[in-house]
């Protein structure tokens, strides 16, 4: 996982005071303020009259606050006038497919930066990927200026595509999404699952098993119910921690005569710097206190 990129992000309507109320209660590790799909245009001014101080309140809780803006430039303009302000993290760009989308939006940030005084460069997007047009385009839009996540829209690429939103169709979408992310070195969310689907908790945490298999470091959620089944897939088995244990148990020893070994067996099979570098990451992902038994059988699936 990406150092600092949340496992979660849980979409809230921007106009939906009650919700927005309670979303830092949630669970999450970040929040989406959606502007788009969830508030209706007859909502849209007055969502934005009150975003700014949501994002203050959200953001003096320490939350990662997102803002998911309008697709085209007339709606994101006026979204993140009201917006860009101190603590705001990062901004998604829906149905995004060409650079030249991301680079418009990152100049005008840079304007409203200059001109807030606020540190320019210190808002990043997130481009959601929407169409089998912008799998095309992933390296770019990965390597673009702020970028600091792709996401997945599942429902709306599978529509795209003109499939149902099934995990045999969005698998290879989220392995590229994890690929390109990985090689610049940014944050991943995707599911090859229907985020509608809301009552089959099991279904979305083998979905997210899946897709953090395939290298993706999170996950959008649409409902606070998702965000513990997401949490979950994240989260080190026990017997992935106490193989990373003996792995980093075994490796020290073999160090401890003065060299460090280049190889070492543990469990049967060969340990190199890569795997040592694997058992410590998931160690370092663990959550606090846990200390699982080391002799426990298995390792990573």
């Amino acid at each position: 996982m990406v150092p600092g990129t949340p496992r979660s992000l849980l979409f809230v309507p921007a106009g939906d005071e009650r919700l927005l109320a309670k979303a830092q209660l949630r669970g999450a590790d970040g929040l989406i303020l959606d502007l788009e799909d969830a508030v209706p245009p007859s909502g849209k001014a007055a969502a934005r009259r009150a975003l700014p101080g949501h994002v203050d309140r959200l953001a003096g809780a320490n939350q990662y606050v997102v803002v998911r803006t309008g697709s085209v430039r007339e709606e994101w303009e006026r979204d993140l006038r009201a917006a860009l302000r101190p603590g705001l993290r990062a901004v998604m760009l829906p149905k995004t497919e060409r650079p030249e989308q991301l680079s418009d939006l990152s100049s005008f940030i840079g304007e409203l930066e200059r001109q807030r005084g606020l540190p320019v460069g210190a808002v990043g997007m997130i481009a959601l990927i929407e169409s089998p047009a912008a799998l095309f385009a992933l390296p770019a839009l990965a390597a673009a200026d702020r970028v600091c996540a792709l996401a997945f829209g599942s429902e709306d690429f599978a529509l795209a595509l003109g499939v149902a939103p099934t995990p045999s169709a969005l698998t290879e979408p989220c392995r590229w999404i994890a690929l390109a992310a990985s090689a610049a070195g940014i944050g991943s969310f995707a599911l090859p699952y229907s985020l509608a689907v809301l009552d089959r908790p099991d279904e979305l945490t083998d979905a997210a098993r899946q897709a953090r298999a395939l290298g993706v470091t999170g996950a959008l959620c649409v409902h606070p119910r998702q965000v513990a089944a997401v949490h979950a897939a994240w989260a080190p088995e026990a017997a992935e921690i106490a193989w990373a244990r003996r792995v980093s148990a075994a490796w020290d020893s073999a160090g401890s005569g003065g060299a460090p070994p280049g190889a070492i067996r543990v469990d049967g099979r060969m340990v190199d710097a890569p795997v040592l570098r694997r058992a410590r990451d998931l160690l370092s992902s663990a959550p606090a206190g846990e200390h699982p038994d080391d002799t426990a059988p298995g390792g990573p699936r």
